[in-house]
């Protein structure tokens, strides 16, 4: 599905649930289906809210660039930010994302994209969900795909915002039981 160098890079970074306590990264399945998503959508500019050591970051990005998109990628942990820049740029993918460190419900809201976003990948913390939305909502596309993660492991944390974005004025959604299961919602596009 990727290249031998990036798939080299992804096997290496899956490996690190088992040596480090701090790794929270989606199922293989999972990552596979978005990235899937990604190319079927040819989606251009996308922002992922949660990057950790950048499992899901290098699945988006090795997808988008094959469009010749680009991924916003917003992540807490210095730690963190330092592997996933580590990790992208073994896998020669790191010119097709931006890793931005801090508070994503601040950084998104201050960062206005080249491109309007027309993908979100929402992987972060599930009680500021309401926030990333807020902050990422003046950016969006004109038609855009949020990817919402957890759905299913996280079913009660995450039922308000789920049913928010099912409300959203001519959104169509749907759960797709994958992996830690994703809510897959589309906004605008609708004739």
């Amino acid at each position: 599905m990727f290249s031998p160098q990036i798939q080299a890079v992804i096997d290496r970074v899956d490996h690190l649930r088992h040596e480090v306590d701090d790794h929270w990264q989606i199922p293989r399945d999972e990552a596979l289906v978005l990235a899937q998503i990604i190319r079927i959508g040819r989606f251009q500019s996308l922002c992922a809210i949660g990057v950790s050591y950048g499992f899901s970051t290098l699945h988006l990005a090795g997808a988008a660039a094959e469009a010749g998109g680009h991924v916003h990628a917003f992540e807490m942990d210095p730690k963190k930010v330092a592997a996933a820049t580590k990790h992208l740029t073994e896998a020669g993918l790191i010119e097709h994302v931006t890793l931005h460190e801090g508070d994503a419900r601040e950084l998104v809201a201050r960062f206005t994209p080249p491109k309007p976003y027309d993908f979100v990948f929402f992987d972060a913390t599930k009680a500021e969900s309401f926030d990333y939305l807020k902050a990422v909502q003046p950016k969006l596309a004109s038609r855009a795909v949020f990817a919402t993660d957890n759905s299913i492991t996280h079913a009660k944390e995450l039922a308000p915002f789920l049913e928010h974005l099912r409300q959203l004025p001519g959104a169509i959604t749907a759960p797709v039981p994958v992996g830690n299961g994703f809510e897959l919602t589309m906004v605008g596009g609708r004739s």
